[in-house]
């Protein structure tokens, strides 16, 4: 049988055999022909059939191609939609979304779906083992959840489990373990895990409960308790807590005791200055001899319990009505009283000399407190007084200076009265809260305003008892110090004017302002004391000396302003016409007397001078005193010519306003006869 090649599309073609022929024998010609008809034939039949047979081998083959296409694309839908379908069903299962079954069920659905779709394009004969292939696949892959959904089953328990363990440590210690146990117990699980996951409870519970009182004993700063909770710990009991854990709550609590220790002692620290405060203010208050209401007391014990301040309150409190008392005397009636009480301690004995020194200590207290306040501000004692004093307002004195000048004196008509009671007050008719702003307003005056508000604290002051004080106090306040005011109002109420008959207080005021402004050019300071002092001598010592040099100072700047005259540099001498006007204004004039004066050693003593009565001339004064010494001498026998060598001092003005001189030997010592002091008077004059 010949071979049948395979080639392209499985054609085949037939090989052709070599066939010998008889040389000879024409007589077997025609046996010979029929016989290879025969065989044609034969051989054509042969043909047909071999046809037949590469027709079948290629539809075979065709169908061998066809399968294995369809193969490919059942191979491509397991490997991918059906691998991902698998996937989402493995997941559902592992998650408990599904079970097993269901999961298999899905599958079987969805595959049989799907493989009715790929059907149309598989081959007819190769649909069946395509469809074996597929529920075998989905057989072995069903096979695969229940492994799963048991995990699931599993862990599903265990999410049971944890969430009852996280319910359990948020219910009271006394209901923990048996409510976990209430779901620990059913739960499918190894034994040695339920034994692990109850000991976790027992452990976190006690973790909870210590730190549960940790913090209520920082919220509370209850550091007893904290002390408590470290005892219980070292006795072990929270005992399924290891050493490690004990140790660490050791640590946590000790450094919780130290913070709450230092947040007590800072509070503490605070309370206690806020006592001293309160304590202060209720010291003060007794001191004041002011009335105590029961509240406000009530408020400062609370405030002073446990705190150093206590012990101080509770002796204020014993002796607060005789501390009011002696805090309503006057300074002068307290010091007696001090002083009585001194000698009595002194020259006695006591059961407790701590508390006697304590309570003399309160009353010198007081005692200087008040004097303070009457020195500085009698105001306040005339207001704890009960005393309705006007009210000043510091713009009135460039509004209304007459209303405000009329005011201070009033003011100061109390205050008067009130240092006939206790010499220790002062005149000073401006509080001290109001002077900054009064004296700003008095500095805005010009100066006529200046003089007119002084003529107006001087008329104010008329007829009453110590006006001069008044209104000098007043201004020496206003001028912060500076007492060329109050000199200005010495000059304008007594009228002091130059022989040219420029008014002195204007002089004063003016020159004054001009020297605050320092546009003036002055001549050499040195010089200016140098000339003003030896002009007076020894008239004037001390503050008189500095506040008339002041004075001279201002009416030299003003004479000088008048005039026209300029020094041209600051270190110039001073003008001696200047000078002359200046030194015989300010002072209202000096007197040399001619003698040559010796101490009380024998020697000689430089002139010496006096002041004459404001203005008066060398002649008149010497005609005054020689009236003066013919007078004591009539009266005394002592010759004049003796009388003409004693030093003469201006004194103290008498009870009728005359002018006194004293006369004084070399020690400084008045003239007395008969137990009499002897002195010449000058009425009519003034100084």
């Amino acid at each position: 049988m010949a071979k049948i090649p395979m080639g392209n599309f499985g054609n085949a073609m037939p090989q052709a055999q070599r066939i010998q022929m008889p040389q000879d024998h024409s007589g077997q010609m025609i046996a010979n022909s029929l016989q290879n008809v025969g065989q044609v034939a034969a051989q054509a039949d042969q043909q047909q059939r071999e046809r037949e047979v590469q027709a079948k081998q290629l539809e075979l083959y065709n169908n061998q191609l066809a399968e294995k296409e369809g193969q490919l694309k059942v191979d491509d839908f397991l490997s991918s939609k059906f691998s991902e379908q698998v996937t989402l069903l493995r997941n559902d299962v592992a998650n408990g979304e599904k079970t097993s079954q269901k999961a298999t069920e899905d599958l079987k659905r969805w595959s049989d779906e799907q493989y009715k779709e790929l059907s149309s394009s598989l081959p007819m004969h190769a649909q069946q083992q395509y469809k074996a292939q597929i529920d075998s696949s989905v057989g072995r892959q069903g096979a695969g959840f229940l492994p799963l959904q048991l995990k699931a089953n599993e862990q599903r328990e265990l999410n049971i489990v944890d969430r009852a363990f996280s319910e359990a440590t948020r219910r009271p210690t006394n209901e923990r373990e048996p409510y976990f146990l209430s779901y620990l117990k059913t739960a499918n699980i190894p034994v040695a895990e339920k034994e692990a996951l109850l000991l976790k409870l027992r452990v976190e519970s006690n973790k909870i409960d210590v730190d549960g009182r940790i913090l209520s004993a920082v919220d509370s700063s209850n550091i007893d308790e904290l002390r408590t909770l470290s005892t219980e710990l070292n006795k072990g009991a929270y005992k399924y807590l290891n050493g490690g854990q004990v140790q660490d709550y050791q640590a946590s609590i000790a450094s919780k005791i130290h913070t709450l220790q230092q947040r007590q002692q800072i509070v503490e620290n605070k309370r206690v200055s806020e006592s001293n405060k309160v304590f202060s203010e209720f010291q003060q208050s007794v001191l004041t001899g002011r009335d105590l209401d029961s509240s406000y007391i009530e408020n400062v014990r609370a405030a002073v319990q446990g705190t150093p301040n206590q012990e101080d309150f509770e002796f204020y409190m014993g002796q607060s009505k005789n501390f009011q008392q002696f805090s309503k005397l006057s300074t002068t009636e307290q010091l007696k009283m001090l002083n009585s009480q001194k000698a009595i301690m002194k020259n006695s004995t006591t059961a407790n000399a701590v508390r006697e020194q304590k309570i003399m200590a309160v009353y010198q207290s007081i005692y200087n407190q008040k004097l303070q306040i009457a020195k500085d501000n009698p105001n306040q004692l005339l207001a704890e007084a009960g005393i309705q004093l006007p009210e000043l307002n510091p713009i009135e004195i460039k509004m209304n200076p007459q209303g405000f000048a009329k005011n201070v004196i009033e003011i100061g008509e109390y205050q008067v009265s009130q240092r006939d009671m206790d010499a220790n007050a002062s005149i000073k008719p401006i509080s001290p809260e109001d002077l900054p702003e009064a004296k700003k307003a008095f500095d805005s005056l010009d100066v006529n305003g200046k003089l007119d508000f002084i003529g107006n604290l001087i008329s104010q002051s008329k007829g009453v008892k110590d006006g001069s004080k008044i209104w000098g106090a007043a201004l020496g306040q206003l001028g912060g110090g500076d007492m060329n005011y109050v000199m200005a109002g010495v000059a304008k109420a007594n009228g002091y004017a130059s022989t040219e008959g420029r008014d002195l207080a204007t002089s004063i005021i003016s020159g004054t302002q001009l020297l605050k402004n320092k546009q003036l050019i002055m001549p050499k300071e040195d010089d200016l004391r140098v000339a003003f002092n030896d002009y007076v001598g020894q008239t004037l010592t001390g503050t008189n000396a500095n506040n008339a040099y002041q004075v001279f100072k201002a009416v030299y700047a003003d004479t000088m302003n008048a005039r026209g005259f300029s020094h041209a540099a600051k270190d110039a001498s001073p003008d001696k016409a200047i000078l002359k006007t200046a030194l015989g204004m300010s002072t209202g004039g000096i007197y040399t007397q001619p003698n040559s004066y010796k101490n009380y050693l024998g020697a000689k003593v430089s002139d010496w001078k006096v002041t004459k009565p404001y203005g008066m001339t060398d002649d008149v004064f010497e005609g005054r005193l020689n009236k003066g010494y013919a007078t004591i001498s009539k009266q005394t026998g002592i010759d004049v010519a003796d009388l003409e060598r004693l030093r003469l001092k201006q004194g103290k003005p008498s009870a009728t306003g005359e002018i006194q001189y004293d006369l004084l030997n070399e020690r400084g010592q008045p003239l007395v006869v008969d137990g009499a002091v002897w002195r010449i008077k000058m009425n009519g004059v003034k100084k």
